[in-house]
């Protein structure tokens, strides 16, 4: 049987799928030992909330609303692997300026050119984005994404812990700016062994359209195309309303741990490295659901914590406790990611992917990048914990919407039993049977 040029050989995946792994591990820990710290970074150069508030949307704002562009590149370039690589050097090439912005730069001229980087870092990685996507939809077999991505997920957040830690570990010792800076060095270099890595990867070359000529030009003709996939467009609408209430406070968060509850700059790693964990700990977990009862059941299990995070950190009393709320929210965020890139992979068609990723990413991308500037304006006039409470409303209004708009694909329902560990509940029903024949016994 002649194997088909548009997928890959099993060796050839089976290959694709660890280089994958080993790329993202670096990746990883060079992206956990930069972004993170960025906030923090700002409040040091004298940033005010909005400022952090803009850091956090005028990057999303710039690279979201190039993803369809990106898509398009993406297809006439036709070399995806490449554009991916050349695209992921140029954004780590921008950590360079970033780590020199407080040596030769002084107050809101500092401040702005660090977010001016931090955007063009943002700008660089997120063409790769659709591309990016769409190999790995073409490099992993459709029944298994669930347990390979958690897999996946398992090792990338081990790796990100170190980075984590060790980059706490640097600002605490080191403090501003000379922590930071030896920070981001060290994230640089293992971006760009990131980068080496996923440069050898074999990937199946890109379905081709069948129509060229006629192709729509613009959102507007793209997202009239697209709408036709109901499934898609109502996920796209529900992200948007979801996106844009996460990222209300998405980013301030490390602003209330600092200045709110007066937390310590070198333990926010800590807390960050106690998410990773969480997340570590939940990868396994949440895949395994994933694959038996499909991407919205976990999905909506895991929402409920994500979109209860304001909540959690609303009754922290001391920054010493920060961990607690960041690990039950990056607990359940773990299910939830995981299902929603398994679910965007699932509802878009193999020809054309990645200008629907595109399309995708720009819906929930513009929601995300107002979010951050309305967050920054409302804790600048009303103080933090207005903007949590806006986050949270926002968010369950976008988990409602997601809940009545987006079907399953699975056919089999998940219980609340289900969320019981397969061994845990293996046990539990032994013991069960064992009182029950007991009790059979004794009224025997």
């Amino acid at each position: 049987m002649k194997q088909d040029k548009t997928t890959l050989d099993h060796v050839s995946m089976q290959r694709a799928m660890r280089i994958c792994i080993i790329d993202g591990m670096f990746a990883n820990a060079s992206e956990n030992m930069i972004g993170p710290f960025l906030a923090l970074f700002a409040l040091a150069l004298g940033a005010t909330k909005g400022q952090v508030g803009l850091l956090a949307a005028l990057p999303a704002l710039i690279s979201n609303s190039l993803q369809i562009p990106s898509a398009r590149l993406t297809e006439r370039w036709g070399d995806r692997k490449r554009l991916v690589v050349i695209t992921s050097i140029i954004s780590r090439l921008m950590i360079i300026g970033i780590i020199a912005v407080p040596l030769v730069l002084k107050g809101d001229l500092a401040i702005y050119t660090f977010i001016a980087l931090v955007s063009l870092r943002g700008l660089f990685a997120s063409i790769g984005v659709p591309g990016w996507t769409s190999i790995m939809a073409d490099i992993t077999p459709r029944d298994s994404r669930g347990s390979y991505f958690a897999s996946r997920n398992m090792l990338c957040n081990i790796a990100a812990l170190c980075g984590t830690l060790l980059a706490g570990w640097l600002v605490r010792v080191y403090e501003f700016p000379a922590g930071y800076q030896a920070s981001f060095l060290l994230a640089l270099g293992l971006g760009f062994a990131a980068s080496y890595v996923y440069s050898s990867l074999p990937i199946p070359p890109m379905p081709r359209r069948s129509v060229t000529r006629s192709q729509p030009v613009g959102l507007r003709s793209w997202w009239k195309t697209i709408s036709r996939y109901t499934v898609f467009r109502n996920y796209c609408l529900t992200s948007m309303l979801w996106n844009f209430g996460v990222n209300v406070m998405g980013s301030l968060f490390p602003v209330y741990y600092r200045q709110d509850l007066g937390g310590d700059p070198g333990f926010w790693g800590v807390v960050t490295a106690t998410g990773l964990i969480a997340t570590l700990i939940g990868q396994r977990y949440w895949g395994r659901l994933a694959d038996r009862y499909g991407q919205k059941s976990v999905m909506l299990i895991g929402g409920i914590g994500a979109a209860s995070v304001p909540f959690f950190w609303w009754f922290v009393p001391r920054w010493e406790l920060a961990p607690v709320a960041q690990f039950l929210g990056s607990f359940c965020w773990g299910g939830y990611n995981l299902a929603a890139f398994n679910l965007i992979l699932e509802i878009t068609p193999d020809v054309g992917r990645t200008t629907f990723v595109g399309v995708y990413n720009t819906m929930a991308g513009l929601a995300s990048s107002l979010g951050p500037l309305v967050g920054g304006y409302l804790a600048d006039i009303y103080g933090l914990r207005a903007a949590m409470i806006l986050s949270g409303v926002l968010r369950w209004l976008g988990y409602f919407a997601f809940r009545s708009r987006v079907p399953s694909s699975s056919t089999e329902k998940m219980r609340w039993s289900d969320l019981v560990p397969f061994r845990l509940e293996l046990r539990l029903s032994q013991r069960l049977r064992e009182l029950t024949r007991r009790n059979s016994d004794l009224s025997g």
